[in-house]
């Protein structure tokens, strides 16, 4: 009996030394893993181009006046290589079909925006009209663009305010 009762003493000190050793702890983590596949894009910011107040006199008759620059820019670009670009808005047929004057108050008549693309030149970018841009894998492009005034010979023009709005649908590829 005493070895029976020797036995059942060890047994008991070793689940009481199991009890005391603390066992060892599991932990775990989770990896998550996102992202997106893009059709080729870049993001294309709005452009405002403020015109400086002109002298009616000083509207030349049948091309640009009192031009100022602007940009048209796009960042973050993945995957394109051309940036094709469509110019839609309410072209004015009295002012050979430059951007008609939209001012909702106080608006001068006879007169209407010409949008040119470039830092220089003389093309005019007009409703319908269509543009490119080479990206070729670049991060960010930008188009030069020139705004002014319009008057076309033959136009009586009164004094007041212009404006106009052109949306411009760009086509990544």
């Amino acid at each position: 009996m005493n070895i029976h009762l020797s036995r059942i003493s060890l047994c008991a000190v070793a689940l009481a030394g199991l009890a005391i050793i603390p066992s060892a702890l599991a932990d775990t983590a989770t990896i998550t893993v996102s992202g997106r596949v893009l059709p080729g894009t870049c993001t294309m910011a709005n452009a405002t181009i403020a015109l400086d107040d002109i002298e009616a006199a000083d509207v030349s008759l049948g091309q640009a006046s009192g031009l100022k620059p602007g940009t048209l820019n796009f960042t973050g670009c993945v995957g394109v290589t051309t940036i094709d670009l469509s110019f839609d808005g309410t072209g004015d047929a009295a002012q050979d079909d430059h951007w008609q004057n939209g001012a909702s108050s106080d608006a001068a008549s006879g007169v209407a925006v010409a949008l040119l693309d470039g830092p220089t030149g003389t093309t005019y970018l007009r409703k319908g009209d269509s543009k490119s841009v080479i990206v070729a894998g670049a991060s960010s492009a930008r188009l030069d663009l020139r705004a002014g005034y319009y008057r076309k010979s033959g136009t009586l023009m009164s004094a007041g305010a212009v404006s106009t709005q052109i949306t411009v649908t760009a086509d990544y590829k």
